[in-house]
Formats: structure tokens, C-alpha cells, sequence
């Protein structure tokens, strides 16, 4: 199995702490049940930009490593999801370039902070403001600098995510001036829409993607995405829908499901399946489709407690047998990411004292505690 990977020779990652990565899986998930500490790759403040970190110790030493045909721990995440038949970041992101020893900055993901006006079940505080403000969660640190974008150009690709992006200060007029990617993806939670700065700046990228957030619909969709209004989503989606018609771009982008450009652009909902909305997917299919966007389905990995992979098989039989499937596409992710992994009692138990945790705060609709209850009878 080849190991090599570009990321290393094209990319950097901005964290919501400022800490920096070269990709947004390398030592942070691993996706195949095995349990590891998140490594701080890079701490806040010890580059001024991502060019400077690009060329520092730390991404040398990767590259090397890379050169060498190691495996790396960091790199479990992208090696499961290989192993299980979906397509990984490093095969996305070696797609995209040839192989080279070189390195040159390319490609940008920047996060610049937490702000952010929802608290979902698929988050923490790291991620999203809103959960600071609950009991037993933690203030965390705020980036030195928020973005770190100075003498970096003539990028292939830019992307931009939070939090909630559009309600950062950090991308409020300026920061769009003057900048341009060839390609620029973004994931929003579509409870705003953007303002023309943003679009005047899309417009000089050669493509797109919008990535809207939705994981279900009605009151499941509402609980799993604390802060979600279906009828204000769909507000918001008609006028995307309406601007991207208008705009030079493709509004439907490639139809066939990769996890990034260049075979992925366009307006798409990105769904996290859970075991709160397993049973959501089937309308959330049939909404998308009566909507006319491309839903696309992906399996929670980060926190693990929520992966459905680890639940009992008696559970994930229950599932098959009396969940209603949408399309043979639907059926095959399901069973591909119920294949991938085994009953894991310690997560289940995980997944069971945050369950009781969101009963504190949240009223939780019983669809959204089916397996939950299920897996009362298993522990």
C-alpha cells in the first residue's frame, strides 16, 4: 500500500487555536477504532504566517518522512477510510497534483476562530462558541493571529470554514479585497447569507463549492444542529440557488460524489450521519431531491462516540431490517460504514453519558433517541 501523500508539499491547515497542521486529519482522528491523542502539530504563535510554517522544521521533517515511504500514525484516518473502499483526503489530494518532491504553498484551509451561532451534537467548544456557554464545557484559547495569509498567492486552492464563517469579523469586507484562488470551497451553516464583497470575490476564482450543513430535517434536523430554522435554510437556499443560476459557475457542479475539487464544485448539502439522525436520512434524501440539491452522505468520525460504526450488530441488524433506504446509495453507505468497524463497548458507553448530557439541555425528539435506548439494553 503506497503511503505517499501531496499534502505535505502543497498544504497547510489554520485550527480554530491557532495551531496549525498540514491537513484537518493528520494526528487529530483515526477513524479505525484505534485510540490516539491529538498531537499539536504546530502551537499557536510560532509562525507568523503559513508561508513561514510551510517552510519550517516540523513540515520538512513530514515531507521527509513522506519521501521515505513511512507510515505514519497521523495519516490512520485517510488509511481506514482507503481500506473500507471511500475515498481519502490523501487519494482527493493526490488527485490533484503530480507527484512531486517539491514544495510549493498551494492550497490554504483556514479557521480562523470558534465564533459561532450553532451547537451541534457533532461539535464542542473547540469548534463553536455556543457550546462554550454550556456547563462542563471549556473557554478555549484564541489564535494570536486569526489569519495568517501574508505573502501567500496564486493559490489553486482556498478554503474557509469555522465556526460559522459568516459571522466571523475576520471575513467581513477586507479580508476578501484582492484575493483570488483558482478554486474556493467553503462550508457554512446557511443561517446567513453572505454579502456582496464575498460574492465579488468568488467571482474571480476559475469554480466553487458551497457546502450547505444540514444533518436532517425537521425537529431531528433542528436538535442535531442546535440553532437550525428549516424555514430560514430554505430561505437561504433558494437565494443561493438563485445566484448561482446567475452566476458563471454550475450550480449542480460534477453530480458524482468525490471529496473535493476538482471533481467536486457547485451548491451541495453535507450531511454527518449519527446514530441521532440514522433514521433521518431517508427524508432528508427525499427533501434534497424535491429541492433539487445534491445531498452527500458522510459517516461521523470525530467525536467517535457518535460513529455508528461501533454500535452492537444487533443494533445495526434492527437498522437494516426496519429503516426505509432512499436508493441503493443510501443502502450501500450504510452497510459500507456498518462494515467498517466493530461493537466497541466503551464508546457505546461514551455515546450513552453524552446522550444523557443533551437530555439537560436540549428537548430531544424520540426518533433521535431510538438507538440511544437501544443501547441502554446492551450495556
Amino acid at each position: 500500500m503506497s503511503t505517499f501523500c501531496m499534502s505535505p508539499f502543497v498544504r497547510m491547515t489554520q485550527w480554530w487555536n491557532g495551531n496549525l497542521n498540514t491537513c484537518t486529519h493528520y494526528g487529530e482522528i483515526s477513524g479505525d477504532g484505534t485510540n490516539i491523542e491529538k498531537q499539536v502539530f504546530i502551537p499557536d504563535g510560532k509562525y507568523k504566517t503559513l508561508s513561514e510554517a510551510f517552510e519550517g522544521e516540523e513540515m520538512q521533517n513530514l515531507r521527509q518522512k513522506m519521501i521515505d515511504g513511512e507510515f505514519l500514525d497521523g495519516c490512520r484516518y485517510c488509511y481506514h477510510l482507503e481500506s473500507i473502499g471511500l475515498m481519502s483526503l490523501r487519494e482527493s489530494i493526490n488527485s490533484c497534483h503530480n507527484e512531486s518532491h517539491e514544495a510549493k504553498l498551494k492550497e490554504v484551509e483556514i479557521y480562523p476562530s470558534n465564533k459561532c451561532n450553532f451547537r451541534c451534537t457533532i461539535c464542542n467548544s473547540d469548534a463553536s462558541s455556543m457550546w462554550e456557554k454550556e456547563p462542563m464545557q471549556t473557554k478555549k484559547n484564541k489564535p494570536t493571529n486569526t489569519y495568517m495569509l501574508d505573502g501567500v498567492n496564486d493559490l489553486d486552492l482556498m478554503t474557509i470554514s469555522g465556526g460559522e464563517p459568516f459571522i466571523m469579523p475576520e471575513y467581513d469586507g477586507d479580508f476578501f479585497e484582492d484575493r483570488s484562488a483558482k478554486m474556493f470551497t467553503m462550508a457554512t451553516n446557511n443561517s446567513v447569507f453572505p454579502k456582496s464583497e464575498f460574492f465579488d470575490f468568488v467571482e474571480r476564482s476559475d469554480n466553487v463549492l458551497i457546502y450547505l450543513s444540514l444533518d436532517g430535517v425537521g425537529e431531528v434536523g433542528e436538535f442535531c444542529r442546535k440553532g437550525l430554522k428549516m424555514s430560514r435554510f430554505e430561505r437561504n437556499l433558494k437565494k443561493w440557488k438563485t445566484w448561482f443560476d446567475q452566476s458563471k459557475f454550475e450550480r449542480n457542479g460534477n453530480p458524482n460524489y468525490k471529496l473535493r475539487p476538482p471533481y467536486l464544485t457547485g451548491l451541495r448539502i453535507m450531511f454527518v450521519m449519527q446514530p441521532y439522525n440514522v433514521f433521518n436520512v431517508y427524508d432528508s434524501m427525499k427533501w434534497a431531491d424535491e429541492n433539487d440539491i445534491i445531498l452527500d452522505l458522510r459517516n461521523c468520525y470525530s467525536p467517535e462516540k457518535l460513529n455508528v460504526a461501533y454500535l452492537s450488530d444487533t443494533i445495526k441488524n434492527d437498522i437494516m431490517q426496519t429503516m426505509l433506504f432512499y436508493n441503493d446509495t443510501h443502502r450501500e453507505f450504510v452497510e459500507k460504514i456498518f462494515n467498517s468497524g466493530t461493537y466497541d463497548k466503551n464508546r457505546v458507553k461514551e455515546f450513552i453519558e453524552y446522550t444523557k448530557y443533551l437530555k439537560i439541555l436540549d428537548e430531544i425528539p424520540e426518533e433521535s433517541l431510538r438507538i440511544y435506548k437501544q443501547c441502554l439494553d446492551t450495556i
